[in-house]
């Protein structure tokens, strides 16, 4: 199997540790995971905090080769070609486009025999490519053929199969794994990210826009920068895609809508394409509430996949609704859509919990000092936790809120139990994001006002370095007697997988409009989000509990046999 990924979210690597998530998250993982037992090549968008793009109007091209070391392959800037020699490879040579002409590099710092002029970049009105062949310092771009290619059109422009501003950092690592992170202009990230993919859609698929409001009429304009973003990730697929019928191309959630239309009918390829969608589905009436010509092209767009995946039945079958509600004469059943003549399978595939990264982390130093500091700050006292980044559908002020309203009866309690909530603030926050880490900071001071002592605080909300709050989660989560995963929506929340493999003895309240509710269900105890007073009754009757949950070692032992080839296999259609 040849396996091709594309997300926005984008991994790092780590010399000795292979591919890491830039932040806490199911997707990266998941993915980093299943390149490292197959290979591949993953496309992604270069971070924000990454190297700085170049300025508009520049080509720049930089193929480097990591981690073996080794300098830039090839940096082409404001249309002049400049290549230098791998260490230890073969000499490059330079095909000129208009003709065929050869240029080799002599060792040193020599003018490249037979180039003229200046070298490859003086070739009037013509285009330059650098080839090298396959070897040692094989630039990391290699094509399917062995090959790396660049083309710039001389005078500046844009190379050809390059997208967005014209840059796209290519980067082999071991493994066989390739990652093609684009680089593209800031203000098309800010349409296709935030506009259209933060305060539209993520915000539609969590019930969260002010529907007096939103959406606006601004919309066309930024639609045009999510458009333009996803055919950058499109082309850059269809540069790596071999028409070979083991191929299968996934691609992830609700920033890449419009690559599967865009990668072209399943009648003109071979190989399989594939769409998982990380967020909820919501219900046809809802989704009705975005322009026609968004609403409709989406779901277009997602039936030219072979395959879509949800972390739950629920979502699927939202999906399934709006396909039915909006697309007149497609034909929906259980299992698919059948639109246009192809037919698209529509499966539940929910993410695995990594049980061997979630040990490995038990076991770290790092694990073992938050362990300390918590117990610190606990003072002795039993635990509540709960970990969240600060989203707007992870609903924390109504946990809080059920806190303080059984402090309220009971305020006895807080010298017994400590509240200790994990959080991770948004890496892109909005102003709703930024509001609401104001209003629960706002409700921790308060009720640590009311209720806590020196050195004894009623509630932590504890903010780990970002190095380590993986470690901080797992030590939270493995000393708990009480968890609480209580989202408004959500569209699978791994926590919750995690909570109740390291709580041996506690606990687990849990959302019922969380995904992974579904999978969990015989094992929580269910939470309904938006009503504060049953979930303050169910957080008391947690408390009270001693004994430890029935059924814990059955549920640890169904997350241990859940893995990422079982997930894939139920993408693929293999079910195990």
């Amino acid at each position: 199997m040849r396996l091709i990924v594309c997300s926005n979210s984008a991994p790092r690597w780590q010399d000795g540790a292979g591919l890491l998530p830039r932040s806490p998250g199911g997707l990266v993982p998941l993915l980093a995971t299943l390149l490292g037992e197959h290979g591949g090549d993953w496309v992604c968008t270069m971070p924000v905090d990454g190297p700085s793009g170049p300025s508009r109007g520049d080509v720049s091209v930089e193929v480097t080769r990591r981690p073996c070391g080794g300098t830039p392959s090839a940096v082409s800037r404001d249309g002049s070609v400049e290549v230098t020699r791998p260490p230890g490879g073969a000499p490059p040579s330079a095909a000129l486009a208009d003709g065929p002409t050869q240029a080799t590099w002599p060792p040193g710092d020599g003018t490249p025999v037979g180039a003229p002029g200046d070298g490859p970049s003086a070739v009037p009105g013509g285009s330059v490519q650098a080839t090298w062949p396959p070897g040692d310092g094989t630039p990391s771009a290699a094509l399917a053929d062995g090959r790396v290619q660049a083309t710039w059109p001389h005078g500046g422009g844009t190379p050809s199969g390059v997208p967005g501003d014209g840059s796209v950092e290519v980067t082999r690592l071991p493994g066989e794994v390739t990652l093609h992170r684009l680089r593209l202009p800031r203000d098309m990230v800010d349409r296709h990210y935030e506009t259209i993919g933060v305060r539209l859609l993520l915000w539609l698929f969590h019930y969260l826009l002010d529907t007096s409001r939103q959406p606006d009429g601004r919309l066309a304009e930024a639609w045009s920068g999510y458009e333009a973003v996803n055919r950058a990730y499109a082309d850059r697929v269809a540069t790596l895609m071999t028409g070979s019928p083991d191929e299968f191309v996934l691609v992830n959630d609700h920033h890449l809508f419009l690559v599967p239309e865009m990668l072209g009918r399943r009648g003109g390829r071979r190989g399989r394409v594939a769409f998982f969608q990380g967020l909820p589905w919501c219900e046809p009436d809802y989704f009705g509430v975005l322009p026609a010509y968004i609403r409709d092209r989406i779901l277009a767009s997602l039936l030219c996949a072979d395959v879509i995946g949800f972390h739950c039945t629920r979502w699927a079958r939202a999906f399934l609704g709006c396909c039915a509600r909006y697309l007149p004469g497609c034909a929906v059943d259980d299992d698919g859509v059948t639109y246009d003549g192809y037919r698209t399978r529509v499966v539940v595939a929910p993410f695995p919990l990594d049980v061997a990264a979630v040990e490995r982390l038990l076991d770290e130093p790092a694990t073992a000092e938050w362990r300390g500091r918590l117990d610190r700050e606990g003072r002795g006292r039993r635990m509540i936790v709960r970990a969240d980044r600060i989203d707007l559908w992870k609903n924390l002020p109504r946990g809080f809120t059920a806190y303080r309203n059984l402090l309220e009866r009971e305020p006895g309690l807080a010298g017994e139990w400590w509240f200790c909530a994990v959080a991770t603030p948004p890496g892109r926050p909005t102003e709703r994001t930024l509001a609401l880490q104001r209003e629960c900071e706002g409700m921790v001071a308060d009720l640590n006002e009311r209720f806590g002592a020196p050195g004894r605080p009623a509630v932590s909300l504890i903010y780990p370095d970002p190095a380590t709050t993986r470690n901080c989660v797992v030590a939270a989560l493995s000393g708990a007697d009480v968890m609480v995963v209580n989202p408004t929506f959500d569209g699978m929340n791994l926590v919750a997988k995690e909570a109740l493999f390291l709580g041996e003895r506690a606990r687990l309240l849990l959302s019922v409009n969380a995904g992974a509710y579904e999978q969990l269900a015989d094992h929580v105890t269910p939470v309904h989000p938006f009503d504060v007073e049953a979930t303050a009754s169910a957080m008391l009757d947690a408390m009270a509990a001693g004994d430890v949950p029935a059924g814990r070692a059955a549920a640890r032992r169904s997350l241990r046999e859940q893995d990422a080839n079982s997930w894939l296999d139920r993408m693929m259609g293999a079910r195990r």
